[in-house]
């Protein structure tokens, strides 16, 4: 039998982000819901696909942390339901450490692709990266717009319309372009876009900025921002953007 519970960190009525942890494991809910709550959002832990698909469809998450080994289900296979759903970041947590796994996790559009056992510190600073709130601070408001011929690009909303179509980018692709934008003409290490974009160095034979950068790609390809890349270096983008405030 399944559970649903829910763990709050803050007064009540006060507003807060929410996190949908979709997790089986009894030791690894009370876990994530330390974690999360120490990050300052409330977290709703369901232990199957089908109570997340419910809870999907009944409720907006800023955030899903989704574990590949349901009961009922691939975890992987509830990214659509949660990209329909929420449009949110994903992490997805596996004891499944194959590079082909990490990479095919990264695809479909997950934001970080973390194996088990899970270090409790690292999760604590990836959920308050990807929900942008840092502790003891309010975040930066800035409202990042770049505007080009036939191109906006809203990085605060990851709202991109190029001529007449309009797409929201994932989180990861949203970062990566940012960064991009803002030092046009420069070259980014794949240090710089991961740890900008994913909050994690970059490791020799790490391929989730190549694969975020192919991603990114397709969804720019009908713009004139071109993104080049620098052999064993990493990459720039070539536009005629400009940022405004």
């Amino acid at each position: 039998m399944t559970r649903t519970q829910t763990q709050t960190s803050r007064a009540a009525g006060s507003s807060s982000r929410s996190v949908l942890c979709i997790e089986d494991d009894p030791i690894v809910q009370i876990m994530l819901g330390d974690v999360v709550g120490s990050a300052g959002a409330d977290c709703v832990v369901v232990g199957t696909a089908r109570e997340a698909e419910r809870h999907l469809s009944e409720h907006e998450y800023d955030l899903v942390i989704l574990d590949r080994r349901l009961p009922d289900s691939d975890g992987l296979l509830l990214m659509k339901a949660i990209k329909d759903s929420n449009d949110c970041p994903v992490v997805v947590l596996s004891a499944m450490d194959e590079t082909r796994d990490k990479l095919l996790g990264i695809g479909l559009g997950a934001a970080e692709y973390l194996t088990k056992p899970i270090n409790p510190l690292e999760l604590g600073g990836r959920i308050r990266h990807l929900l942008g709130t840092k502790s003891g601070a309010t975040g930066d408001k800035r409202s990042l717009l770049f505007k080009g011929s036939g191109f906006e690009f809203n990085a605060r909303t990851r709202r991109l319309d190029i001529e007449n179509t309009t797409k929201f980018l994932a989180p990861a692709e949203s970062k990566l372009l940012e960064n991009l934008l803002l030092n046009e003409g420069e070259v980014q290490t794949r240090d710089q876009l991961s740890r900008f974009a994913c909050g994690r160095e970059w490791a020799p034979g790490d391929r989730t900025v190549d694969v975020l950068i192919n991603r990114l790609r397709n969804n720019i390809a009908s713009s004139r921002i071109e993104i080049v890349t620098v052999h064993r270096t990493g990459y720039l983008a070539i536009s005629d953007v400009s940022e405004t405030t």
